[in-house]
């Protein structure tokens, strides 16, 4: 096969690997076709421009003219009329090149495949394939075309972010394309033509096997790292300022008395299920931020695409369906079933939906009254395995343990004492569930949910009593502080259903409970118990509760206080940590000893290369015996600049004995081509040449051998100054 078909075939697979990256981003395959098309289009132009020696002012034209139609037509062409461009054309072009990578950043993953946010990749992916082409066509430095495959792979891992889970594919795929790429230029350039195809031959039959095993290496080393999560990752979108701004409102518990008193209770939105399991509730807001007066929400809203992120934790769940009709329901959160997974309404550019990947939320600053959409979202599944589930633990779940420093000593001595008789961790949440019920429901109680409020519910006594304001809060705090992932979820009861589906009212607001399991993601609990309200304007059923252990008797007197255990951190945890990072130390080391032997071996066959293209035939004899020289540094000849080119063929011989034949014979022609008054002839490189290659048949009849892969490995060549190895020539 030609040798530039070969380099140009592993530079558009090195920029396929960068292509491919954007699969977490995107929700559907639509994007290849694009980034497939930019990179048969950047290598065909990059190729036919070297192979017809085109100049660099035609290379530019058809450059940007290939790229122009391959936006136009494989990108935006849906602006396209009877087949043309138009204006709006020209101007999406412009929008995509110069400000895709910034709508790139405003999208929550997994986006739309649209043609505003395919520009940056398209883009990136066609001058990746066109510059590496060109480069290994036009040029003949063995590293330089695989530098725009990897600069593209960067800039799509930042584009991308956090992702769940190691670029396997992609990573392989970049690094055998240009491993394989460095080893046959480096062969290429570096082999006397007489030898060359045996040379090139033996030099793969050691290559191959390296790349394949060195990719390996790195691979397993990765998967290994924190960086494989995904969870540490740096995203740019945590540095912009959030694309959906939700104006500064009071915390939506606060509201929640007001509508539970509304009369007549005002009509907010209707929800039609359409699949699943049987709706109990439906949340509007998760709260995950407590200061010991108010729990808010520290959500980071992005646009909202057709497809919404998932809870990568979540894996036992079912699947439920709505139709969602907003009436007065005021916002600016959407009511959604679960964890929202799929999003069908109409996107307003100037007031977009938002959604946060972080708690699952979405939200507007559009007003919402007749908005209709369908939405799909995730339940946990209520199964035997949720009784001995494990809650979730990792940096990213560490703000819903936060309590402020000012903690009345009630709480941790309380949830110590409602979880000692329990040994799930589960069981520990129903008792401190069940123990909440147990207390007086009373929906006239003060609004709040203070410190000073839940202390009042909780010590005050049978004349007590509070509602889900109170109730949820107390459940979170006690829950956080046994050492559980908690927030505070609002939202409203659904009740009653009709052919209609169900019509929610203000007095069907309430406030619950989740924490977050793994496998099952955030699991409601109920601390309120309705079953028995009175003064609300109608009997309300009652709702699941989580747990069915009978509740503890109140207490007498406020605990003894005793330190919250911490179930958060676990001897299991530390050594996942310490084998964490003694795979990314592996990782790291591993990926430096590839970079050592890619430049050595690379440097090799640069210096070889140069030295061959001497511009005097005196170069080109002199380029011969240096080679000779490196190479008897390599089997260890001590070489001194003061000893001239017959006394170091002699040191040579009577160390390496025959083996070194072929330097005796150089030696003359290397001090002719220093001393003699006249240029050497063709003649005399060529044999100089043909002296080299015999030196190294003769110092390794077996090229295959470890003492050859040593020698080619060997970086002491590199090391000796110049000056050094040109005063053995005299």
């Amino acid at each position: 096969m030609n040798r530039r078909l070969i380099e140009a075939f592993l530079c558009a697979a090195a920029v396929i690997a960068s292509g491919l990256v954007y699969g977490g981003l995107f929700a559907t395959a639509g994007y290849l076709a694009p980034l497939g098309a930019a990179t048969v289009v950047g290598v065909v132009v990059a190729a036919t421009a070297a192979l017809l020696h085109w100049r660099a002012g035609w290379t530019v034209v058809a450059a940007a003219g290939s790229f122009v139609l391959l936006a136009v037509y494989g990108v935006f062409g849906s602006t396209l009329q009877s087949g043309l461009p138009t204006r709006g054309t020209a101007t999406a072009v412009l929008q995509g090149v110069f400000g895709g990578w910034a709508r790139l950043l405003t999208v929550a993953p997994p986006a739309d495949v649209r043609g505003d946010l395919l520009g940056t990749p398209v883009l990136l992916t066609w001058l990746a394939a066109f510059l590496a082409t060109s480069l290994a066509l036009r040029t003949r430095v063995v590293l330089a075309p695989g530098a725009p495959p990897v600069v593209a792979f960067a800039a799509a891992l930042v584009l991308a972010g956090k992702q769940p889970g190691f670029q396997l594919l992609p990573t392989v795929l970049l690094l055998a394309a240009v491993l394989l790429l460095t080893l046959l230029r480096a062969d290429w350039t570096g082999v006397d033509t007489s030898g060359h195809k045996q040379a090139m031959t033996s030099r793969l039959a050691f290559g191959l096997p390296a790349i394949a095993a060195i990719a390996a290496l790195a691979v397993l080393s990765g998967q290994s790292s924190p960086l494989a999560t995904g969870a540490d990752r740096f995203d740019p979108r945590d540095l912009r300022q959030a694309p959906v701004r939700i104006a500064d409102s009071i915390t939506p518990l606060a509201k929640l008395k007001g509508q539970l008193r509304e009369e007549p209770p005002r009509k907010l939105f209707t929800v039609r299920q359409t699949a699943g399991p049987r709706l109990d509730r439906i949340r509007v807001a998760a709260l995950d931020t407590f200061d010991g007066v108010l729990w808010t929400s520290s959500d980071r809203f992005l646009v909202a695409g057709k497809q919404l992120a998932a809870d990568p934790a979540q894996t036992r769940s079912e699947e439920v369906s709505a139709h969602i009709t907003i009436d007065a329901l005021p916002g600016p959160f959407l009511p959604e079933p679960g964890w929202p997974t799929r999003l069908g309404l109409a996107q307003d550019t100037r007031n977009p939906i938002g959604f946060s990947t972080a708690s699952g939320v979405l939200a507007t600053a559009m007003p919402l009254r007749g908005a209709s959409y369908d939405v799909t979202g995730k339940l946990p599944v209520r199964d035997d395995g949720l009784v001995t589930a494990s809650p979730s633990k990792g940096p990213e779940y560490q703000r819903y343990l936060a309590l402020p420093g000012d903690l009345p000593p009630l709480f941790p001595a309380l949830a110590s004492q409602l979880t000692a008789t329990q040994p799930t961790s589960y069981g520990k949440l129903a008792e401190i569930e069940n123990y909440l019920r147990d207390l007086r429901y009373d929906v006239d109680a003060q609004p709040g949910h203070s410190y000073g409020a839940l202390l009042k519910l909780l010590t005050g006594g049978p004349s007590s009593g509070g509602f889900a304001e109170q109730r949820a809060s107390a459940f979170a705090v006690l829950a956080r502080a046994a050492g559980f992932p908690a927030r505070v979820a609002a939202g409203y009861r659904l009740d009653g259903p009709s052919t209609a589906g169900y019509t929610v009212t203000s007095h069907d607001v309430h406030a619950w409970a989740e924490v977050h399991f793994d496998g099952y993601g955030w699991v409601p609990f109920e601390p309120t118990d309705l079953s028995g309200s009175a003064g609300d304007g109608k009997q309300r059923p009652e709702l699941p509760v989580a747990g069915q252990q009978p509740p503890n008797p109140p207490l007498g007197k406020p605990p003894v206080v005793a330190p919250s255990p911490d179930i958060a951190a676990s001897p299991a945890g530390a050594g996942n940590a310490v084998a964490r990072g003694a795979g990314l130390v592996a990782a790291v080391l591993a990926a430096l000893l590839l970079l050592g032997v890619v430049l050595i071996l690379a440097e090799k066959a640069r210096r070889r290369w140069r030295r061959r293209a001497a511009p005097t035939n005196a170069g080109k004899v002199l380029g011969a015996w240096q080679e000779a020289v490196d190479r008897l540094i390599e089997r260890g000849v001590p070489v001194s600049a003061s000893l001239t080119a017959k006394e170091t063929a002699d040191r040579a011989v009577a160390v390496l004995g025959v083996a070194a034949g072929a330097v005796v014979g150089l030696a003359p022609l290397a001090t002719a081509a220093v001393y003699a008054p006249r240029e050497p002839d063709e003649a005399a490189v060529a044999e100089a040449w043909q002296l080299e290659s015999q030196l190294r048949t003769q110092l390794y009849p077996r090229s295959q051998s470890l003492l050859w892969m040593r020698a080619r490995l060997d970086p002491r060549p590199l090391l000796r100054g110049n000056r050094q190895r040109r005063g053995s020539l005299k």
